[in-house]
């Protein structure tokens, strides 16, 4: 059998949910020359925890299968140790491979606590121009009360149409007590389709008396189901002076739906 009809076999499996026949299909079709088959056996296997994943990931990168390095990156971040993570990807940037200057970053700032070295790869990753990269770096810089320098980051990418940066830079101004101008960037990254900024925005107008918005965007949070939706939900139901038991229901949803935190 051809290494094309075993790929084909080992997708028709894979959908199937037959996913040890599906592994070993895609390992026959590795054996029989197809170039990405052994990745996707070792993102199956990474994916089943099976252990030996590693392996077959790190050989279908010696094979030059690039993809690889997502899915192993990936694995050895939670397997516990980042910091291999961190040693393949500065390997694959020094081959060229300038995308993972943002992964390294946001491990060297996340999983190692490494502060100065995350800066200088967010830096980099600024530089490749990769378009996610002023908003990591602006979530980076407001930990350590960088907010003017988050603010020059995002704002350009939010006046560029970058829906994330709209939202990130709206909430960035409500902290720092531009309300109106928080408001209007929440409500264009919303009208962009960043919808998980309704219920900032719904908070917002809510803190600012602005009642009909707030309960317009509100209602459409919960609508879709967003998390803190059912809190915010039940702050407006007491802001408008709804009956104590509808309130009061609305809390009790919250509390179920793990919108709030209840000590045992």
């Amino acid at each position: 059998m051809s290494g094309t009809n075993h790929l084909a076999q080992a997708d028709q499996a894979m959908r199937e949910g037959r996913m040890d026949a599906a592994v070993k299909l895609y390992l026959d079709a590795a054996d029989a020359g197809v170039p990405e088959a052994r990745r996707r056996a070792g993102e199956l296997m990474f994916a089943g925890g099976d252990e030996t994943a590693e392996a077959i990931l790190r050989e279908a990168l010696a094979e030059g299968d690039a993809e690889a390095v997502d899915a192993l990156s990936e694995l050895l971040e939670v397997t516990g140790r980042p910091d291999a993570a961190v040693d393949l990807l500065i390997e694959r940037h020094r081959l060229g491979e300038t995308r993972w200057a943002l992964p390294i970053a946001n491990l060297l700032a996340d999983a190692l606590d490494e502060p100065e070295a995350a800066e200088r790869w967010y830096v980099f990753a600024l530089e490749a121009g990769d378009p996610d990269a002023p908003n990591d770096f602006a979530a980076f810089l407001q930990d350590f009360d960088r907010a003017a320098e988050a603010e020059a980051l995002l704002r350009p990418a939010a006046e560029a149409g970058d829906e994330f940066a709209m939202a990130n830079l709206g909430r960035l101004l409500l902290n720092g007590d531009a309300v109106e101008d928080g408001i209007a960037w929440l409500t264009r990254a919303v009208a962009a389709g960043q919808e998980d900024a309704l219920v900032d925005l719904g908070d917002a107008e809510l803190d600012a008396g602005r009642i009909g918005d707030a309960r317009e965007h509100i209602r459409r949070a919960l609508d879709s189901g967003i998390d803190g939706s059912r809190l915010l939900y039940a702050h407006l139901l007491d802001r408008e002076g709804a009956e104590r038991s509808e309130v009061e229901a609305a809390y009790r949803a919250a509390v179920e739906a793990g919108d709030v935190e209840v000590e045992e």
